[in-house]
């Protein structure tokens, strides 16, 4: 089952105690001045309840970002006419195309599916040593608006060169004015068919939080004014429970949660709140990514945000920083760090790796050198190549109350 990842979602109504609240970023509902409800004794916590990439506002055939067309689904007669029918099987019917009636015929489709399988298997193993793929498609498009933030505070566009720290790229430009919007991922990951945004409108990294495989939590300390404050401590958790929700599966309000103890999963830096937009300074950050059972780490270096704070205590924005590219690889495509629940690599994470490359067209070795290529951030001492890419989350949280106290 290939993964499903929406931008637009973000932009439905979601019932929240009650009322009916837009999630979109355009117009925020403004926060009430001084200490508001959800702030207690200077302190605001929250649980993240929408957790998505920020891409554009609609797939890689709609917005033009992929001229080509994004990556068709490759089939089982990819690799070779009628090997479906040949008896590989494929769910609704077989193939189009007549297998060939020549045992010899039969048996060099079959090895040359075998062949194939096994290149795939090693690509995603070791997709560094593997060649670079020239059908794999990513974003070429620079009039693209995006959604996000500037990461490295310059606009490369108008500089005609990298941010210190940064290798070469094109910026963005979002849907409200912004520029200089760093989004790499949103290049690589653009053109492929699980990264488009999906019918039923759901982000496929929310169900896993809704399910209770993994989550965020956000706490606010030394809050004076909820709508302009100079100086705030902001914390980043992994969440330890499973987010409540009522019966409707909406994510209640003011739940009590426990994040995660271990030190890799939390950071903590200053941010500030102008005319009720709090943004931050950069941290590292780390949360889960549980997929099919398969349980991988989502690393974030030198993460920021830019949220607003509607006066019901939502957050909503942007969450952004640098994915580690080798990290990244691990998420979406070749699955070599899944472990399972007991903590042992996962038998099954390379059949995932190659059933999703299957479902979404892409191969792994050509995700692997597309990351790399795109790859922005954290230059490498020696090579001067970055080994990270600028990746943009869309998140929304609501009020909730952080104990920070072990949970089991």
């Amino acid at each position: 089952m290939g993964l499903r990842f929406n931008t637009r979602s973000v932009l439905l109504p979601l019932v929240v105690g009650g009322a009916l609240l837009g999630v979109g970023l355009s117009n925020p509902v403004a926060p009430a001045h001084g200490q508001a409800s959800f702030v207690q004794d200077g302190e605001a916590g929250f649980v993240v309840t929408y957790f998505d990439y920020a891409f554009s506002n609609g797939g890689g055939d709609e917005t033009g970002a992929c001229p080509e067309g994004v990556m068709p689904a490759r089939g089982l007669d990819s690799f070779g006419a009628g090997f479906a029918g040949a008896g590989g099987g494929r769910p609704g019917g077989g193939s189009s195309a007549q297998p060939p009636q020549d045992p010899e015929a039969q048996a060099a489709l079959v090895r040359r599916f075998q062949e194939t399988i096994a290149a795939s298997a090693n690509a995603c193993v070791n997709p560094a040593g593997s060649a670079v793929d020239p059908n794999f498609r990513t974003v070429t498009a620079n009039n693209v608006r995006v959604y996000g933030i500037d990461l490295d505070g310059q606009d490369a566009r108008a500089n005609g060169r990298p941010a210190s720290g940064t290798c070469a790229h094109t910026d963005f430009n979002g849907f409200n004015g912004e520029h200089g919007i760093d989004n790499q991922f949103f290049r690589v990951a653009g053109c492929t068919r699980g990264f488009q945004p999906s019918a039923d409108g759901e982000s496929g990294s929310t169900t896993e939080m809704f399910t209770g495989a993994w989550g965020v939590l956000i706490r606010l300390r030394g809050v004076d004014d909820v709508r302009n404050d100079d100086d705030v401590e902001v914390s980043f958790y992994a969440n330890a429970d499973p987010i409540q929700l009522s019966a409707s599966r909406e994510p209640l309000t003011d739940v009590t949660y426990a994040p995660i103890q271990d030190p890799r999963f939390r950071g903590t830096t200053r941010g500030r709140i102008v005319n009720g937009v709090l943004t931050t300074d950069p941290v590292d950050v780390r949360f889960q990514k549980t997929t099919n059972g398969l349980y991988m780490e989502r690393p974030l270096r030198d993460a920021r945000v830019r949220m607003t704070i509607g006066a019901d205590g939502a957050l909503e924005g942007y969450l952004a920083g640098y994915t580690p590219i080798e990290a990244m690889f691990d998420l979406h495509y070749g699955f070599r760090s899944a472990r399972n629940a007991e903590g042992e690599p996962a038998p099954d994470r390379f059949g995932t790796a190659m059933g999703n490359s299957m479902i979404s067209g892409y191969t792994c070795n050509g995700a692997y050198h597309a990351l790399v290529a795109a790859a922005d951030g954290h230059p490498d001492a020696e090579t001067g190549n970055c080994t990270s890419i600028s990746t943009q989350y869309r998140i929304r949280a609501i009020p909730a109350f952080v104990a920070d106290a072990s949970a089991e």
